[in-house]
Formats: structure tokens, sequence, C-alpha cells
């Protein structure tokens, strides 16, 4: 969850390399496949995916855009970015520009008053799909729709801007009021101008229909069934125009009925979480590419939960934290997939990639001692020394706890957690739900928890300003706008994420990021576990190509404009 396409402001360490194939893997097409953009004409046929988690509504702005399945089905296969990641998660510019801004072309500069100015030369060529060209009002119009439309997911980045110039429609000057080191996750989904404006508030349009596309596919249709797409043949980049006819995607939003529909054929390919016994189920023409993962799992606390039945202080979180054998859970949620799998010992980074993760959670693990420390420091009891805490209200240590119902990996880990944390005094009720109604209509409003298990992207930027932002607090006064779930309000913890996106020096960077990581090791807002590796799956006997992009923060479907049906 919390992919957010107009301005992409997760922090992240990905994979640097792409995912190799083992001997349960297939490598992606051979090099010497041909692709439409090389002369070839496309080889035809209809792919069928399988989708893990439903979208309830595709809007690129509002809460919809919190699931990562809106962007993985929908919006990175229809959205031109200018920044992108390429299949090593190394940003380069997109075909959407002549080249990336830099200090050297003039396209980076900091004038002497603080003012930092980004200058986008666009590709001349870059069309949307009904001939439109791609200019930069389309620029202009994505900021300013990220900030005016009611219930947007986060302005962060967006509202440092204070003009962008788009007089000359192949140039976009866009200025901010200070130096902002994460601005190559900005606008990674530009938005149509000529078909959702004028007015910038898009609240309403585009929440079940994606009307033209300046990607490599245009939607054909979506809904609750199926999602349809069809080539984009006004695409500018030759080498991304599709070789399939079309492709369908369809729900499967549990693990069983997800490899039942690969194992029997209904589907071609599928891009699950990882689940437990993963690696006898696939088997036979069925093989998978498992790539270094962009995703950081763990619990989510939230402080601000209307159900809650007492405070959820930094003793509650730290004594709950002391309550788990993290080891045990990563090795029960991912044991049978990756060797030796390793726990999350940062509250934001991904420690595959760069210094970022510093190991500062590491002293939490099993220890009754500090979790009676913790809890009598606050009133709590323990009448029965086999029972729970109580406290001073008479409220026993219950926490409800959400997750993605049908999830067997994660079903499994709370099924764990129950059993561990019983002998600590320490209770859970566990309330599962549907993806779409967990992640885009319950988080975007606080209305979960007080904990929930799910994973959070990440990118190779350690900008982490969404997390621990204190304004970013979604509450009604604020029109439910931002990314901080947990409603952790540290005013230095908020301080630092912003001092870190406007720092530019690497090395002065990477040690406020040090800073704030034994902050938050101190509060414990959220209780890392893992990073989730990427699982693709497909069958080899009726498509041909993927692979290369298992790794992805765009998900594993990113490239199937390469991909060939077979039969």
């Amino acid at each position: 969850m919390a992919v957010l396409i107009v301005a992409a402001c997760s922090s992240d360490i990905s994979a640097d390399e792409p995912a190799a194939a083992t001997s349960t893997e297939a490598a992606a097409a051979p090099d010497d496949t041909d692709a439409p953009g090389d002369g070839a004409q496309p080889s035809g046929g209809t792919l069928v995916l399988a989708v893990e988690q439903w979208p309830e509504c595709i809007n690129p702005v509002t809460s919809c855009a919190n699931a990562s399945w809106t962007l993985w089905s929908v919006l990175v296969h229809v959205l031109p970015r200018l920044m992108e990641l390429d299949v090593g998660n190394d940003f380069v510019a997109s075909s959407l520009l002549v080249e990336a801004p830099s200090v050297d072309n003039g396209g980076l500069v900091t004038a002497e008053d603080g003012t930092f100015t980004l200058t986008y030369r666009l590709n001349p060529e870059a069309v949307w799909s009904d001939g439109t060209p791609i200019t930069s009002t389309d620029v202009w119009f994505t900021w300013r729709a990220g900030l005016d439309t009611t219930g947007t997911l986060s302005t962060i980045g967006l509202e440092l801007i204070t003009d962008i110039d788009h007089s000359d429609p192949h140039t976009a000057v866009v200025t901010f009021s200070e130096s902002y080191a994460p601005w190559q996750t900005l606008f990674g989904g530009l938005l149509p101008a000529h078909e959702l404006g004028p007015d910038t508030d898009i609240a309403d349009k585009w929440n079940d229909e994606i009307t033209i596309s300046g990607g490599p596919w245009i939607s054909e249709e979506w809904g609750a069934q199926q999602h349809i797409m069809v080539p984009n043949r006004n695409y500018w980049d030759a080498d991304r125009i599709p070789q399939l006819d079309r492709v369908v995607m369809v729900p499967r939003e549990d693990t069983d009925s997800e490899m039942l529909a690969l194992q029997t054929g209904e589907v071609m390919a599928a891009f699950p979480q990882p689940f437990p016994g993963a690696n006898d189920r696939i088997a036979g023409d069925l093989v998978s590419a498992v790539g270094e993962g962009t995703f950081i799992e763990g619990l989510w606390i939230n402080q601000d939960a209307p159900d809650r039945r007492f405070d959820l202080t930094t003793n509650v979180r730290q004594a709950i934290a002391y309550a788990l054998d993290r080891e045990r859970i990563a090795d029960v949620a991912l044991g049978s997939i990756i060797p030796d799998p390793q726990v999350l010992q940062c509250a934001g980074w991904n420690p595959g990639f760069g210094d970022w993760c510093r190991p500062d959670f590491e002293q939490y693990g099993p220890d009754a001692a500090k979790v009676a420390e913790l809890l009598e420091a606050e009133g709590w009891t323990r009448p029965d020394p086999d029972g729970l805490w109580i406290n001073a209200d008479g409220e026993e240590l219950v926490l409800a706890w959400n997750t993605v119902a049908g999830n067997k990996r994660r079903e499994d880990v709370q099924a764990l957690v129950v059993e561990m944390t019983a002998p600590y005094g320490i209770g859970w009720e566990i309330i599962n739900y549907d993806a779409g109604e967990l992640f885009q209509n319950r988080l975007p409003v606080m209305n979960f928890g007080p904990v929930a298990l799910f994973a959070n992207s990440t990118n190779p930027d350690p900008s982490v300003t969404s997390f621990y932002d204190i304004d970013g607090v979604p509450t009604e006064e604020n029109g439910y706008t931002g990314q901080n779930f947990t409603a952790y309000r540290s005013q230095q913890a908020s301080d630092l994420a912003f001092e870190i996106d406007a720092e530019v020096d690497p090395a002065a960077r990477l040690e406020l990021v040090h800073q704030l990581s034994k902050i938050l090791a101190d509060d414990m807002p959220w209780i890392p576990l893992y990073v989730l590796p990427n699982l693709l799956v497909w069958d080899t006997s009726v498509v041909d190509g993927p692979g290369a992009y298992a790794s992805s923060p765009y998900g594993g479907f990113f490239d199937m404009y390469d991909w060939t049906v077979t039969e």
C-alpha cells in the first residue's frame, strides 16, 4: 500500500539488480526476441493475469491510490512519468523527457536565496492516446490537482513548489521554495489537463475509468470483475509498444485461488505476495522469479484508533515489541521462500540498498522483565501471573489487529503472535478485511486497529516524510490528507524528516537519517518485521517474457509490453 502516483513520498532502498533465475525460476525473454519498436509486427494474443488485491477505485490522487495494486494493475500502464526507475531501480529520464535535469545541463539550479529550480524538457513526440500533445501544462495541472483535490492522499513535495512556468509547451520550469532532494520521486504519473481540467479538484473523476492514456496501454474497461487493456498505438516510445492484442486482469484475492487459477490455466501469470509453501506449489510449467523486496512489513500502531481501549503510549508500544520474537516471525513468514530471512531493524528504510538502514531496533527481543517494567511504570498490573495485564481503568491489554483476509502468510503470523505473546500477558482480537476495505477505506480515515499488519512501498530515495510528518496525520479537520497512519506526533522526528528531504549532500543526509532512526527506535511508532521479497509466477507453456521487473516498485507486470503469448 501507500504507493502515491503524483508524488511518490515513501522512502526506500530497493534492489540494485534485476531478479535472477534460480533452479526453480525461468529467465526473461531471449535477447533476440524482436519488439515492435525494432520493426517486428505485434505477435497478438490475449494475456490473462491474476490480481491479488483488487482496487475499489482507481483515482490517481485520492485514497484510491493508497493501494499498491491500483498502481500495478492500472496507473503504471497508462500514466506517463517524468523520471522513472529502470530495471536496476535507478532513477533515469523516462521517454517523456529529452534528458534528465542536471547541474551540467542547467536543469538543476539552486539560487543564492535558497530557491530550487528544475527544468524539464519534454519530448515533442509525446502525445496522449487521443493524439493531443503532452505538454508542460500537464505538469502544471498534475501539481495543482495534487494540492487542490478533495481528499488528496499526500501533498509532500508538491507543497514546496511555488510556481510551474508552462509558457513553453515543451519546457516545464518548476520552482521550489527550498532544496528538495527527493525531486525524482515527484510527477510519477502525469494527468491530462485537456481531459480532466479546467477544475483541478479531480476527486469526482477517474474513480472507475481512465479515459485517456499516456502509457503503452489503454484502459478499455475497468470494473469489479475484470480490467481489460489494449495497446496504445499512439505511444511514442517504439520500444514499449505492446506485442499483445490485449490484457485481461481478473481478481483472485487469496493465495489459494490465485495459485489454483495458475495451476488450472485460468490465468497465465500472477504477482502474489510471498506465501508459505510457495516452492512446493510452483512446479511443472509454472516458474518464478524471486526478487529483492521493495516493501517493508511491520505492525503499524494507530494511536488515533477510534476503538482503542486505552492509550497506545510509548511504554505500551515498546512492551509489545519486547514480547515478540521477530526472528521466529520472519522465519515463519518467509522461511519457506527465501533462505535465512532477516529481521528488519530500522523503521522506514530498506537495507537492500545503501547505508540508510542502521540496526537501531536490534535491542528489541523477547524479554518478560522489560515488558513488566514498562507496563508497571504506567500502572498496569497482572493479578493473574498467567493472565492479561490490566490498567487502572480495568481494561485488559487486548489489541484489535487487522490485516488482509485470505493472506495466508499474514494470517500465519497472526496465529503465531497470538500464541507468542500470551505468556507476556498481551492479547489480540483478530478482525481482518479484504484489501480494498482495509487500504482504500479504513487506513485513509484512520479507522483501523489499533494494530495492523501490512507493508509499505519503498524506493531508492531515503525520504520518510510521509510516515512521520506531524501534519500528515489524516484527520477530519484536514480532509483526511496525509499518510502518517500511526498518528505518531513527534515534532523532532517530523522536523528531521523534512531536513532529510532538504539536504542534498549525501554524507550530511545519511547522518540525518541515522539521527532520525535512533529517535524512532526509542519511540517505537511501529514495529518493523522484515522486507518482503517479490514473487512473480508464470506459466512457461503459454507466456514468454516475464521476470525482469520482479524487483521493481512498479510491480512484476510492468514490462508486459514485451511479453508474448505462445499459444
